[in-house]
């Protein structure tokens, strides 16, 4: 009995070491498995998304190849329109030409002297011409072929009276079979958006998917990092795995996904392999444990006989087993190495918390150095904004009260007291406005009305008091009817010209645009004044935020106008934007508002 049940202990003891490292053994396998299918998927993704560059590339030789034609540098257009159709026999795709104010001039879709529509938005070419680089579009709706397409355009220089703008564009479908290429198992969803997170080409309903958005998670995962693979739900309800990969040059997005189930029953079948091999080892295992407990109790019989023949004065014999130390001395190197690498772990989790937490309190500190910041200049320019219309106001009465007066001073006194006070009026005014938009406390009286006939309105009001008689304002607006408050409105675009006022040198050209591009309405500021550096362009928006200036200077302003600016926007249901080259070459504010339901 005493002997069994040694037997039975060290059974035990070997078979429970076993079974648990053998589950942590399976689980990291399991892990290891579903990794690499991921990362596989990885790689189908960067594949997709070569195939997809390849493509571009072509589309960018064809556009370089025709934009070096003799016809064109001739400017034989009707030439030029034979031979860009030539180019494009294979029907995947068309040349279209446009000068320089988005006027087409050549499209291989109809036959040469075909009445062509103008560009919807021309600036979009100018901006080709300017940087002199070749732009990819976002998927969008050509005029002339009536469907979704996507273009790649090149500027085309002849001489300095004609400058080109060259377009290569095709269908969806296109993309769509350079993503198909190679063989894809069927239940692989394979998919292409553009910088906006609108869908171009996908392998599963691409009939009623493509022009959509994508799933927001997975738009959001490819703004964060270049390539990545995240999980989350299809628009079918799928659970998937999905890869994702954005082309550089053009800022698509190449994604593949997976449905998870695939994934873990492939991770699992190789673990399943795995278990059946670990059970044949911990039968085998369980065999020699039996055999080595064998003769260890042969070994404590030996023992116990060697005693007791020490007892008797009898030399013992000699025996070992050498198995229990080397058990032992491993046993204990693998506790200690275990708990080296919990305190290791424990400490660089320890100092990460740190730095973070040293990251957080710099950049809190320096958030409140500019607040602080940021008050002080307003209160200051507060002051200088209130000290001088009240010393005009109290000299003046000063001036009314002295009895010698001459009745024609006397009554410019009196212009000079209401300017001043319509000017505190409209300080106290703009603060009152801002307060009460940014608590939420303002409502709008919404009409519907003509944004291009305000903005013409705001212009005259401007001109009446001669505020712009120093500058050129060029003004393109078609009618872009909304539905809004008219004084907002107004607020608006008195805004954002007096600003352009405020900050464009005696001279200089301010140009007015107001265009609908696609459901909204969009006016458009620009000058050729100051500018922004990069820094003041991101925070332009702010309360309180004014370009380089001193206190004395003419134009004044407490650097809330364009505060309020956004805040009406919002309050409109639209967006405002701004823009600057740099400092001394001009600043350009783009409002965006939803136009009015027919």
């Amino acid at each position: 009995m005493k002997a069994r049940a040694y037997l039975a202990v060290m059974a035990l003891a070997v078979l429970v070491p076993i079974v648990l490292f053998s589950t942590i053994a399976l689980s990291m396998l399991l892990q290891a498995e579903r990794d690499a299918a991921l990362r596989s998927l990885q790689e189908i993704s960067r594949a997709a998304a070569l195939a997809v560059e390849q493509e571009l590339s072509l589309a960018e030789a064809r556009a370089k190849f025709l934009a070096s034609a003799d016809t064109l540098l001739k400017g034989d257009l009707q030439a030029f329109h034979q031979r860009a159709s030539n180019v494009n026999q294979d029907g995947t795709s068309w040349t279209v030409l446009f000068d320089e104010d988005g006027q087409q001039l050549v499209n291989t879709l109809v036959p040469y002297g075909t009445a062509l529509p103008r560009r919807g938005r021309p600036e979009l070419g100018r901006e080709v011409l300017r940087s002199g680089q070749t732009r990819i579009s976002n998927l969008t709706r050509g005029n002339v072929v009536g469907a979704q397409v996507v273009a790649l355009e090149v500027p085309v220089v002849v001489d300095d009276q004609h400058r080109y703008v060259l377009n290569q564009a095709f269908l969806p479908s296109q993309l769509n079979k350079q993503l198909s290429r190679g063989k894809i198992p069927p239940h692989y969803i394979i998919g292409l958006f553009d910088r906006e997170g609108i869908s171009i080409a996908r392998s599963h309903r691409q009939e009623e998917l493509v022009g959509k958005p994508v799933r927001k998670e997975l738009f959001d995962g490819s703004r964060r990092a270049s390539e990545g693979v995240l999980q989350h739900d299809t628009r079918e309800g799928i659970k998937v795995y999905d890869a994702y990969t954005r082309l550089p040059v053009s800022g698509w997005t190449v994604a593949v996904g997976i449905p998870v189930h695939v994934i873990e029953a492939s991770a699992r079948g190789a673990v399943l392999v795995a278990s059946l091999g670990f059970a044949a080892a911990i039968v085998c295992a369980l065999g020699l444990a039996l055999f080595f407990s064998r003769r260890m109790a042969l070994s404590i019989d030996s023992a116990a006989a060697s005693a007791a023949a020490l007892g008797r004065g009898e030399m013992p014999q000699p025996f070992a087993s050498g198995v229990l130390e080397f058990d032992r001395l491993h046993a204990a190197l693998d506790a200690a190495g275990v708990l080296l690498q919990q305190e290791q772990q424990s400490r660089e989790r320890v100092e990460r918390e740190r730095e973070q937490l040293f990251v957080s309190e710099q950049e809190a500190r320096h958030l409140a150095e500019e607040q602080n910041r940021a008050k002080d200049e307003f209160l200051a320019m507060l002051s200088h904004e209130l000290r001088n219309p009240l010393a005009a106001i109290s000299n003046s009465i000063a001036l009314l009260e002295h009895p010698a007066v001459p009745a024609e001073t006397a009554e410019r006194a009196r212009v000079i007291i209401k300017r001043q006070s319509r000017h505190l009026a409209r300080i106290v005014d703009d603060l009152l406005d801002l307060g009460r938009l940014m608590n939420g406390k303002v409502s709008l009286v919404r009409h519907r009305l003509d944004l291009a006939e305000a903005v013409r309105d705001c212009v005259q009001g401007l001109q009446t008091t001669g505020r712009v008689d120093q500058h050129r304002i060029t003004i393109h607006a078609v009618p872009s009817w909304i539905e809004a408050d008219p004084t907002r409105i107004e607020q608006i675009a008195s805004n954002l010209i007096g600003n352009a006022l405020k900050y464009t040198p005696a001279g200089g050209s301010i140009t007015v645009d107001v265009v609908n591009a696609g459901d909204m309405a969009v006016l458009t500021v620009s000058d050729d004044g100051v500018g922004m550096p990069l820094e003041l362009v991101e925070r332009v928006f702010d309360v309180f935020v004014q370009g380089s200036g001193t206190l004395d200077r003419a134009q004044g302003g407490l650097g809330i106008g364009l505060a309020l600016v956004r805040q009406l926007v919002m309050l409109h249901g639209g967006t405002v934007s701004a823009a600057s080259p740099g400092p001394g070459q001009g600043s350009t504010f783009v409002v965006r508002l939803p136009l009015a339901h027919a």
